[in-house]
């Protein structure tokens, strides 16, 4: 079983790489997962951890751990596998093996005015097929999710259930968010509540990992753990470390353009040269020499110098050039932008094709720091923080490549036609 999954996720990792959605605990609450996708060339791995505790005087903890390992593979999709030691749904070895696959067709900051995911997995457990489909809409710092859900029950009679609810997540800047999510049954036993989370949310500062810390009513981070409910609270964190395979095959490019953005910028840049040449000797004075000033003689006032002063002034034709008006300019074209954007430790777009003048402008949505830098030196971003974006204006023809200087891996090509 051990190799069964380890030969899953090997294969997309020899790809090229192909960008998507990167994961972010700021962007879903903990119990809706499926409309997160990955890039090429980076291996998830997820911890949530759940335990309860026994009443008094045992007061024993009892542990719920889930471990996600996934990677991207082609455009807007992610293979991976969850599993869970201690699920309700098999008591004993091989505990709960879930193996799935996710896409994400829609983006809403690709444009489309929603994000719009699904998953169908193979549950080992139930020996049964599960499913979901999540829409999720971002209104400035709120992000709202709805899913809705068919789950395989073959331990109750091999009958499909159906569920369905939503959550939502919001953010307080760029590091925190809180979170929650609701989902139920259509049809719950009597040992079956309304599946639940709460949650708080943290991205950690120039780092790609996410810490959640919350509170739920579900047991296991599968599609049938999400779904059933219980009757005890379970208190938990989940722990996200995304790993760039790429960065260990990636020679870094020499850095030495000069900076054009902000103060602060963490890499050398070119000197600037200066004229050498010899200045021009001064003029040579004798001191002993006086120095005669003579003096400007006043003009007098002529009868001709005063005429000339009062006279009237010249009549204006008003058919002449100067009285009418001026014909309308030509106005220019608005010069073009394209917005593109960091985020995953990925530039999205990674391939952007402009016409001459163009502007474009990276914004950076990880929450640690990145550079847009050009191969050739011709432009170099500095460093560029949380929040921040860099624009630059390309004039000439030809193929830039570029890259971040804290992250190599990182790469991008713009095409100026």
């Amino acid at each position: 079983m051990r190799f069964l999954a380890t030969a899953v996720l090997a294969v997309p990792l020899a790809l090229a790489p192909c960008v998507a959605n990167a994961q972010s605990l700021l962007d879903r609450p903990d119990n809706v997962s499926t409309d997160w996708v990955g890039s090429n060339g980076v291996l998830y791995f997820n911890f949530v951890h759940r335990f309860t505790t026994s009443p008094p005087p045992e007061r024993k903890v009892t542990n719920f751990p889930t471990f996600l390992i996934a990677t991207g593979i082609a455009s807007k999709a992610l293979i991976g596998v969850n599993y869970a030691t201690n699920s309700p749904l098999a008591a004993r070895y091989p505990n709960e093996w879930e193996f799935f696959g996710r896409y994400a067709p829609l983006q809403q900051e690709d444009g489309a005015p929603f994000d719009l995911g699904g998953q169908l997995d193979y549950n080992l457990s139930v020996k049964g097929v599960d499913g979901e489909v999540s829409l999720a809409r971002r209104e400035g710092p709120l992000r709202v999710i709805g899913v809705v859900r068919s789950i395989a029950d073959t331990l109750d009679g091999n009958k499909r259930r159906f569920s369905f609810g939503g959550g939502g997540t919001l953010r307080f800047g760029r590091f925190i968010a809180v979170t929650g999510d609701a989902t139920t049954l259509t049809d719950r036993r009597v040992d079956e509540k309304i599946a639940w989370s709460a949650g708080l949310h943290i991205a950690l500062p120039n780092t790609p990992h996410t810490l959640s810390l919350h509170v739920s009513n579900a047991s296991t981070s599968t599609l049938q753990g999400f779904a059933r409910g219980g009757d005890r609270r379970r208190y938990g964190f989940e722990f996200t470390i995304p790993i760039h395979v790429n960065r260990f095959f990636t020679t870094p490019e020499p850095v030495s353009a000069a900076a054009e953005g902000p103060p602060g910028v963490d890499v050398p840049s070119i000197p600037t040269v200066t004229d050498t040449a010899t200045p021009p000797r001064p003029a040579v004075t004798n001191p002993a020499a006086p120095v005669v000033t003579a003096p400007t003689p006043t003009p007098t006032p002529t009868r001709a110098d005063t005429a000339r002063t009062t006279a009237a002034p010249a009549r204006t034709n008003p058919t002449s050039a100067a009285a009418r008006p001026a014909a309308p300019q030509p106005q220019r074209a608005a010069p073009k932008t394209v917005t593109a954007r960091m985020k995953g430790q990925a530039y999205i777009p990674s391939s952007i094709t402009i016409d001459a003048g163009t502007t474009v402008t990276w914004k950076n949505l990880d929450a640690l720091i990145h550079t847009v830098t050009a191969v050739d030196k011709s432009f170099n971003s500095g460093v560029i923080a949380a929040d921040g974006s860099y624009s630059h204006t390309f004039t000439k023809p030809g193929t830039y490549p570029i890259f971040c200087v804290a992250h190599p891996f990182m790469k991008a090509t713009v095409v100026v036609k």
